[in-house]
């Protein structure tokens, strides 16, 4: 399972990131994105100089899109975002961690 949380600004991403390490949580298991900076590409080509790709499971070859842009129920395209992968007894844990760092907006998936 993986709890998305979206930030207004770095400080306080950085402060959900602080809280989970002391959690117990590896930062591995985390993605962080700004939403403001992720690139938008015309074409496979021009993506390919910019980027390195990581082929999802839902990717196909010519598909090009932005971390942000893949994660359904997101409704703020500003800001950065922080996911985590937990097991879902932890899951409430990291939802209240989220909260407590002044997370705007949580998806779960």
């Amino acid at each position: 399972m993986r709890i998305v949380a979206r930030f207004p600004d770095q400080h306080q991403a950085s402060a959900l990131i602080d809280s989970l390490r002391n959690a117990g949580f590896d930062r591995k298991d985390m993605i962080v994105s700004d939403l403001a900076k992720e690139p938008v590409w015309n074409t496979t080509e021009e993506a390919a100089q910019e980027m390195t790709f990581i082929k999802s499971e839902r990717e196909g070859l010519g598909e090009i899109e932005t971390f942000g842009s893949g994660i359904k129920g997101l409704k703020g395209d500003s800001g950065i975002i922080v996911a985590v992968k937990t097991p879902k007894h932890k899951s409430d844990r990291v939802r209240s961690l989220a909260e407590q760092s002044g997370a705007v907006e949580i998806v779960q998936d």
